[in-house]
């Protein structure tokens, strides 16, 4: 017979539940995901303003939180404001990698927009050839993991978040690549054209 002060995971507080996932308790894991997943989800909706992608990222979060459990601190907070803290710069990555696949897209891509006519002219042929040129020259001279962490950016769309656990890295050092390959690209770019 179960002892009568053994807490079920029903009556269990959000705090020994995610003590229990760290130890890899699929129970304490499924209740922290029935009572988290319907806020989460709202938030994420909210922040990214579409569906599949809330979808994603809730996925996404429980999937960290399962292998990150063990990181969780309760003397910094609660379990619920960590989970969200995960959501929400999860989140904002997502909007930052979208924000800057748009201004890649439209530096460098105008033609992909649709135009009056079907017919693209051999001089603006020409010219989105000499673009494309400038650019491969321009990323040939990024270090090779500032090319790399660009490229994962934004040509397979993946967050940075996403780039630091692909590559097993610091968030820092990719966030930091990122930004010294952006600056460095943008300076090589503006002396090409100039």
């Amino acid at each position: 017979m179960e002892n009568a002060f053994e807490s079920s995971p029903s009556m269990e507080d959000d705090e020994q539940l995610m003590r229990k996932v760290a130890v890899g308790s699929r129970p304490a894991f499924s209740s922290l995901y029935d009572r988290f997943a319907g806020p989460l989800y709202s938030l994420a909706l909210k922040m990214l303003a579409n569906e599949a992608e809330a979808q994603d990222l809730l996925q996404e979060v429980f999937l960290s939180i399962w292998s990150k459990a063990a990181t969780f601190q309760a003397e910094k907070g609660s379990a619920f404001a960590w989970v969200v803290s995960h959501l929400r710069n999860r989140a904002i990555d997502r909007l930052r990698s979208r924000r800057r696949r748009g201004e890649l897209v439209e530096a460098f891509a105008p033609e992909l927009e649709p135009s009056g006519s079907a017919v693209t002219s051999s001089a603006q042929n020409c010219e989105l050839s000499e673009r494309g040129r400038h650019v491969r020259s321009a990323m040939e001279q990024l270090s090779e993991e500032q090319r790399q962490v660009l490229r994962m950016a934004f040509f397979e769309g993946l967050t940075q978040v996403e780039i630091a656990e692909k590559l097993e890295e610091p968030l820092g050092t990719i966030k930091a690549r990122a930004h010294r390959g952006m600056a460095r690209l943008r300076a090589t770019l503006r002396f090409l054209h100039e």
